[in-house]
């Protein structure tokens, strides 16, 4: 029993040293304990990768400010009322002189830090039967996942999309070691580079990582659906369509069926999530219990639910003539006489808490890769490089969500309607329009409740409007002077 404590002492204390951090590389992530200490046993390791994740899932990062990002940008989600730091990434009215930026720069590189040190450390680990060295194989392929996700979404949130530039934007400062102080003050790569190291990261993880499910965790699928967004995100459409393709066909991940879709958003480690991030009362999503997550802002189903978030008109109205899509089906009426906030507004149900473990909405955990996302990524890949079955994976798709639906040739436009549809809350819309070229709009004579439409806001963004790439917070650069900041903003 004090062996057992003494490992878990190690494994909390490793954790809480690697998170502790005034700038974004401020000081070693492990000056509380010293990592080769930390990581004697197998059991030591597995503790400090599970704290690889742990970050991730607040409302810092995926917990909230990613789907944020993704969906309150776009023409998914708006704000009801003006106020508020949803206003400003809604708007996207977000200066440089902020002294924060919504912790995501910060949250991403606490969680670097972590995966370098267990790239550094664990190969001094011991190990000698097969089974513990395929463990250890596994931690490391997580590391160098974890990485290779944050570096992914730093270039995707600082950078301008990869496909306007070929990369030639600032992305991320790329740190493979756990560097201290005299070491970190170094410049931005692109996001060229910053795609390079992301994917060397997960052909090493590739390499690695073990193919059996691991709810909560990076496995060999999960990296490979995620190498099959970069090269999506790259225009690397062969190979986008070749690794999606390798997951639908060879994984143990299948998508529910039309009668299980709303049940799934309330289980965990069902075969449709190849990744999420896993929320429970032993580590809570914030310190007040998740009241801060997107989740709970969504919902309006209970009178001390947040109600601060609803669907947009334009993404209700993509199932006018659609009655049978279940996802259509989870634009909820908030009857002003009934038991919810009374408000009288049209919400989204989809987000309904994990019911296997008897969490109410204000716990759910973040998808990060889906089943789902794979199709569609060989849909959309498929048909821009040439493949034959293109529609297949389209019509797939769009008949879970609408058993009545017709089949259809896929088109562009086409595909992204139906990741609109899909993804709502999940972060992908705004990305999915800014790397392809595309426009977001704004109107407030079409809707009324589009504040930002109107006069004062910018009403139409491209991937030529500075506000895409987020600024480096004037907190970052006064500590950090050597971080270039993004054009538009000020310095």
């Amino acid at each position: 029993m004090k062996k057992l404590i003494y490992k878990l002492a190690v494994g909390i204390t490793i954790i809480s040293g690697l998170s502790s951090c005034d700038g974004f590389l401020d000081r070693l992530p492990t000056d509380s304990v010293v990592a080769q200490n930390a990581m004697a046993t197998l059991y030591d390791a597995g503790v400090v990768v599970n704290g690889l994740y742990t970050d991730l899932k607040y409302y810092t990062m995926y917990g909230s400010y990613m789907a944020y990002m993704g969906d309150m940008r776009a023409d998914n989600i708006y704000p009801t009322n003006i106020g508020g730091q949803s206003n400003n990434i809604y708007a996207m009215t977000y200066e440089s002189e902020q002294s924060t930026y919504f912790s995501l720069w910060n949250g991403f590189y606490t969680t670097i830090m972590r995966a370098n040190t267990v790239i550094q450390n664990i190969e001094a680990l011991e190990v000698e039967t097969d089974s513990d060295i395929a463990t250890k194989n596994d931690y490391l392929g997580q590391a160098y996942a974890v990485r290779a996700l944050c570096y992914f979404d730093l270039a995707r949130l600082y950078g301008y999309p990869y496909l306007r530039d070929n990369g030639a934007s600032l992305g991320a400062v790329l740190i493979e070691t756990p560097v201290a102080p005299h070491e970190s003050r170094l410049p931005r790569s692109t996001v060229a580079q910053t795609y390079q190291m992301v994917q060397q990261d997960l052909e090493t993880a590739l390499g690695l990582l073990s193919k059996e499910k691991n709810t909560g965790h990076f496995n060999w699928w999960a990296a490979r659906l995620l190498q099959a967004r970069v090269h999506l995100y790259k225009g690397e459409y062969s190979q986008a369509y070749t690794a999606a393709v390798d997951v639908i066909d060879n994984s143990p991940y299948r998508y529910v069926p039309n009668n299980e879709y709303r049940d799934y958003w309330g289980r965990e480690g069902d075969d449709e999530s190849v990744l999420e991030l896993l929320v429970s009362t032993d580590g809570d999503i914030d310190p007040d219990g998740g009241f801060y997550t997107i989740y709970h802002n969504l919902w309006f189903g209970e009178p001390n639910s947040g109600g601060s978030l609803i669907p947009t008109k334009k993404w209700r109205e993509l199932f006018t003539n659609t009655p049978n899509d279940v996802r259509g089906q989870m634009i909820t009426y908030d009857d002003p006489n009934g038991e919810g906030k009374k408000t009288g507004e049209l919400w989204l149900k989809k987000f309904i808490g994990n019911v296997d473990r008897g969490y109410t909405f204000r716990r759910n955990n973040p998808r990060i890769l889906r089943i789902t996302e794979a199709y569609l990524i060989a849909a959309e890949a498929g048909l821009e490089s040439g493949a034959s079955d293109a529609s297949d994976y389209l019509n797939i798709i769009r008949k879970r969500a609408d058993p009545t639906a017709q089949d259809v040739v896929a088109t562009l436009d086409l595909i992204q309607e139906e990741r609109q549809k899909e993804f709502i809350g999940e972060g992908h819309r705004f990305f999915d329009i800014m790397r392809r070229g595309g426009t977001i709009k704004r109107d407030i004579a079409e809707d009324p409740r589009d504040y930002a439409g109107g006069v004062g806001y910018t009403n139409s963004f491209d991937w030529d409007s500075y506000q895409v790439a987020l600024p480096i917070s004037r907190t970052e650069r006064l500590i950090y002077p050597e971080l270039q900041q993004n054009p538009g903003y000020k310095e």
